[in-house]
């Protein structure tokens, strides 16, 4: 089966014979970055438009998980609601949607995703600064930690061991901290990484620990100064994006 049927599937068996909508489904984490290995996993991300009565509220539902196990790929497919809220927020993963190479959209439909596509940078503030270099932060922390996702993983073991620190999340560290000064310089998300051989050089643990730790302290003080460069909007307009995530949920139950 299609990448799409087995979503399709897996979405009429939370919903019964209730009609759901599949706005955008793509194909996300090191594959769309450019920094897979040939132990990659194939991951997805999408929304969904849930059945009327979880728009209006009569019962809830915020995402679908996409299992390894059972179909080969993995990932989260989002109810259109729950992945907008986080959207405005500028998560980082949630913000990737909107942005990628096409090549890497599995689906998209013709007519909410482009309403979507055709505001995206409306939908784009300073405050990716904080999320994206939050998160990156969060990367860097892990650096010297031994967690059990480590522990349980005898190849990020072996490399932990190796390198003295995780190459892994020293790779995605630095993609976010890029893709934060793009944003913040160029108004848009750059997903497939142009920096690539760089990243996959980290990966295969060509840097020191110590020069890791200099380049992110560097990067760091680009990005303070970018955000106050930057000529995106401080924060999201947000009666625009509220009439934008009703004019969508509004146009699919039908009503004017």
């Amino acid at each position: 089966m299609k990448i799409k049927d087995i979503i399709e599937h897996r979405l009429k068996i939370m919903f019964g014979d209730s009609s759901f909508h599949i706005i955008a489904i793509a194909i996300t984490g090191s594959n769309a970055y450019g920094m897979q290995t040939k132990d990659s996993d194939l991951d997805i991300i999408g929304i969904f438009l849930p059945p009327v009565e979880y728009i209006l509220g009569v019962k809830q539902i915020e995402q679908v998980i996409i299992n390894k196990n059972i179909d080969g790929f993995e990932g989260t497919m989002f109810s259109f609601s729950k992945w907008y809220n986080l959207l405005i927020k500028q998560n980082p993963n949630i913000l990737e949607l909107l942005w990628h190479e096409e090549h890497n959209y599995i689906y998209k439909d013709n007519k909410y995703f482009n309403w979507l596509l055709e505001n995206r940078k409306e939908l784009l503030s300073k405050q990716l600064k904080h999320s994206y270099s939050g998160y990156a932060y969060r990367q860097m922390q892990k650096l010297k930690s031994l967690n059990e996702k480590v522990n349980q993983n005898k190849k990020r073991l072996e490399e932990f061991e190796k390198f003295g620190y995780s190459v892994k999340n020293a790779s995605h560290a630095f993609r976010l901290l890029n893709m934060c000064l793009d944003g913040l310089i160029e108004g848009e998300i750059k997903v497939m990484r142009p920096e690539k051989q760089f990243l996959r050089a980290i990966r295969e643990g060509k840097y020191t620990y110590d020069e890791i730790s200099k380049m992110a302290y560097d990067k760091m003080k680009l990005i303070d100064e970018a955000y106050i460069r930057s000529n995106l909007k401080n924060k999201i307009n947000m009666e625009f994006a509220n009439n934008l995530h009703l004019k969508i949920l509004k146009d699919y139950i039908g009503i004017n």
